[in-house]
């Protein structure tokens, strides 16, 4: 199915300056501090002449990325909360729980000659391998007083989405006590892969340092049955929808050697999907995103 109806005007309300002076105040911090990692977003405005057909944009995230967790949030009408994420942050069955290390981003190749260099770049780069293992380790941390199993792969693989890689390590384990999926929520969120390391420290930097509030970004979504078990995802790759405008939201992992525009460059690979979705054009992105950065 097409993607929705093409929008009017796309903005990104964060200049590359800013950008850049928040990235370095991070790096500061990690150079000077016990900050080791923090998730920064920024964000990307959609207008359109009509309201947004939320339903048409779910449509084409259903068939492109099949793959993803497709979700949608209306609490009222023409007031919706969607999109299409790869990372799960915790299912639970009784004592059996699994969740995931998904952090460390290279896009896709053109030819599978291409994609296997650019995934074996992914799995050589140290930078990228530090911020995978930051995630892994904090999640351990967390789940280790709970789970009396716990099995974590010693090296992580990749997980392949359509414009996309990351660095994947699945984790599975097996709970003290069935109490259901929403003390888990509690412990997990937000991974260090959406917040940062030490959890606390990050958190703070992001309420200070990013210019536009979160909101629905980023949040657990899922479900839940009467047992209390359910599988719940972290809601990246969304969107907010208010009748004719849109905002997208898209985060990258900060670590003490991450340089600004490889940052800049992968959250415009991780709007791409909600951008596709909305009918976005990429001549007018291309030449919104070539002026931002300017």
């Amino acid at each position: 199915r097409q993607p929705s109806a093409h929008p009017t005007q796309v903005d990104y309300p964060m200049s590359f300056e800013q950008w850049t002076t928040m990235i370095h105040s991070a790096v500061h911090q990690m150079q000077t501090g016990i900050l080791k990692k923090v998730v920064l977003a920024r964000v990307c405005e959609l207008r359109f002449e009509e309201r947004v057909d939320v339903d048409r944009a779910l449509d084409f995230l259903n068939e492109a990325y099949a793959d993803s967790y497709r979700f949608l949030f209306e609490p009222v009408p023409y007031l919706a909360f969607f999109g299409a994420t790869p990372e799960l942050l915790v299912a639970v069955q009784g004592q059996e729980l699994r969740t995931m290390a998904l952090a460390g981003s290279i896009k896709r190749g053109a030819t599978t000659t291409d994609d296997e260099a650019l995934t074996a770049r992914l799995l050589a780069d140290p930078k990228e391998r530090y911020e995978h293992q930051l995630v892994v380790d904090g999640i351990r941390e967390r789940l280790t007083l709970l789970t009396t199993a716990l099995a974590i792969p010693a090296q992580p693989g990749t997980l392949q989405l359509r414009n996309i890689q990351h660095l994947f390590t699945p984790v599975q384990g097996r709970l003290k006590a069935a109490n259901g999926v929403l003390p888990l929520l509690e412990t997990l969120h937000p991974t260090p892969a959406l917040g940062g390391m030490p959890q606390a420290g990050a958190l703070d930097f992001i309420r200070h340092a990013e210019p536009v509030p979160r909101g629905w970004y980023a949040a657990p979504i899922g479900w839940i049955d009467s047992q209390l078990d359910g599988t719940f995802a972290v809601a990246i790759r969304s969107a907010v929808s208010q009748n004719e405008r849109v905002w997208l939201y898209a985060g990258a992992g900060i670590v003490a050697e991450s340089q600004p525009l490889r940052e800049w460059e992968e959250t415009a690979l991780k709007f791409k999907p909600m951008l596709d979705a909305l009918g976005a054009q990429p001549k007018l992105i291309a030449e919104v995103a070539a002026h931002v950065r300017t």
